[in-house]
């Protein structure tokens, strides 16, 4: 009896310091490959059945760059992951899918760009391939005791139900509301190894941003609000200016 209570303290015990693990890796990582902040809720990390552990993430969100006024650039209530268990103990993590469900995406448009166009030249910049930039990650890897330098192959990446907000730096207030298609992606990284986790990362923004895009620079969606939205930013600036020189 006494062993068996043991047993199951020490099993929440682990699952507990896989759940802390997790969310610390996610909030240490994230920003390391997109430049702002990233922040999650909770993690709940099931004990595997047969070869697959499941994990489930509530709400990862990811902060704006700065210069930008939405409340955060994606919101993910939802995030269930399936991996291969036995895959842990070696150099490539097989995960079966990742599932997310009902994102919210948030498309700020300023005269500079967007604040995904910011993400995304940041996550371009923060996994290209370089030799000194590895060296210098592996070296905190080893500083911080974490795994970071173990290959990843994801065999399917679904996005279903994602909302995309489009505004404007200044019009808040006036928010376009549009339908993702449902993703399907497929095969991210080698299955022999090779594609480490920010590699595989920067895989799937580039291809969820390329359908971001598109959809919000479909005709008809972001010249009408923006050409209105302009006017407006324009006046609001030139009457900060104004109290500004004068003083009013």
């Amino acid at each position: 009896m006494l062993i068996g209570v043991v047993g199951i303290i020490a099993v929440a015990l682990v699952g507990l310091s896989l759940d802390a693990l997790v969310k610390g890796g996610i909030e240490t990582m994230g920003p390391r490959i997109l430049g702002v902040p990233v922040m999650l809720e909770d993690v709940d990390i099931a004990l595997p059945s047969g070869t697959t552990m499941q994990a489930g993430l509530t709400r990862l969100v990811v902060n704006n760059p700065e210069g930008y006024e939405t409340a955060f650039a994606v919101s993910l209530p939802e995030v269930r992951v399936h991996v291969d268990w036995n895959s842990l103990l070696t150099d490539t993590v097989i995960v079966e899918e990742v599932l997310i469900i009902a994102p919210a995406v948030t498309f700020e448009w300023s005269l500079q760009g967007s604040n995904l166009g910011a993400i995304h030249e940041n996550v371009k910049r923060n996994t290209r391939s370089d030799p000194d930039d590895n060296n210098r990650e592996k070296a905190q890897s080893d500083e911080e005791g974490e795994e970071f330098d173990k290959s990843v192959h994801i065999k399917k990446v679904t996005v279903k139900n994602a909302i995309i907000n489009v505004s404007f730096v200044g019009g808040q207030s006036e928010v376009t509301q549009l339908p993702l298609p449902d993703l399907e992606l497929r095969d991210i990284g080698n299955p022999s190894g090779g594609t480490t986790f920010s590699q595989a990362s920067a895989v799937i923004f580039e291809q969820i941003y390329d359908a971001i895009d598109k959809a919000v620079m479909k005709p008809g969606i972001l010249l009408p609000q923006g050409v209105k939205q302009l006017g407006k930013s324009i006046g609001r600036m030139g009457k900060e200016l104004l109290q500004g020189l004068f003083g009013k």
